[in-house]
C-alpha cells in the first residue's frame, strides 16, 4: 500500500518539476494575499509540493472514479498522465480572456488529448480558429461582469462558485467534505510561503462552501 502510494507521489511530481523553474504555482491579487513574493527555498516548500502533487493525484483518482489503492494498468497510467497535464496547462491559463475562452470550449471537446491540443495552440487566435474548424459550440460560464472582473485579477469574494473559484486561484491544495458531498458543503486549502523576520512561512489559507458557494475565508 505504502510503495503504491509513493509511486503515485512521485509519478506526478516528475510531471510538475519541469514547470517549477519558469514559473509559481500560485498567481494572486494582492488584495487577496496570495500575490507572488520571493523565491520559495525553504526546506519545508519541497514538502509543500509533495503534498500538493499527492492530492492533485488523488483529485484525478476521484474525478476518474478509481480507488485510491488501484493498480493502474498502462492504459490508466497514460489517462493519469493526460488529465494530469491538463491540469498543469489550465493552470497556466493568464488572462479571464484565455479562461473564458477555454473553459466555454472545453465541454465540447471529446477528451483530455483535444484539450491539452488546444490549450498548447499558441495564440488566442489559433485556438479560436482551431474550435470553428471543429465547430465547437460554446458553453457560457454566465458570469456577471463584476465577477468576471474578479477572476481576472485572480482575486475572491463571497458567493462565487466553485468553479470560479478554481478559474481563479486553481485547483486547492486539500478539500475536506461536511457530509454528503452532493450538497457542496466543504473547507480548501491554499498553501503558500510568504516572507517574514524568520525567513519564509507557510500560509494556508482556508475557503468554506455551502451548497458549492463561497461564504468566508480565513488565514493561518
Amino acid at each position: 500500500m505504502e510503495s503504491k502510494s509513493l509511486f503515485r507521489i512521485l509519478f506526478v511530481f516528475t510531471l510538475i518539476t519541469p514547470g517549477l523553474s519558469s514559473c509559481s504555482l500560485l498567481q494572486r491579487d494582492p488584495r487577496s494575499g496570495y500575490s507572488n513574493v520571493g523565491d520559495y527555498t525553504q526546506p519545508g516548500y519541497e514538502q509543500l509540493l509533495v503534498e500538493r502533487a499527492q492530492h492533485k493525484t488523488d483529485l484525478v483518482y476521484e474525478e476518474l472514479g478509481w480507488s485510491p489503492t488501484k493498480a493502474l494498468t498502462p492504459e490508466e497510467a497514460k489517462t493519469l498522465e493526460h488529465r494530469l497535464r491538463l491540469k498543469r496547462l489550465e493552470s497556466t491559463l493568464a488572462t479571464n480572456r484565455e479562461k473564458r475562452q477555454y473553459y466555454q470550449y472545453k465541454g465540447g471537446m471529446v477528451n483530455d488529448e483535444e484539450r491539452i491540443y488546444f490549450l498548447q495552440l499558441p495564440t488566442f487566435e489559433a485556438r479560436e480558429r482551431w474550435a470553428a474548424n471543429r465547430s465547437l459550440q460554446t458553453d457560457n460560464n454566465g458570469y456577471s461582469e463584476i465577477m468576471a472582473q474578479i477572476i481576472e485579477k485572480n482575486d475572491i469574494a463571497l458567493g462565487m462558485t466553485q468553479k470560479a473559484v478554481i478559474e481563479s486561484w486553481g485547483d486547492p491544495d486539500a478539500v475536506e467534505v461536511a457530509g454528503n458531498a452532493v450538497y457542496g458543503n466543504e473547507r480548501w486549502r491554499y498553501s503558500k510561503y510568504v516572507p517574514s523576520n524568520e525567513g519564509y512561512q507557510k500560509v494556508d489559507r482556508f475557503l468554506y462552501f455551502e451548497a458549492g458557494r463561497l461564504i468566508g475565508w480565513q488565514t493561518n
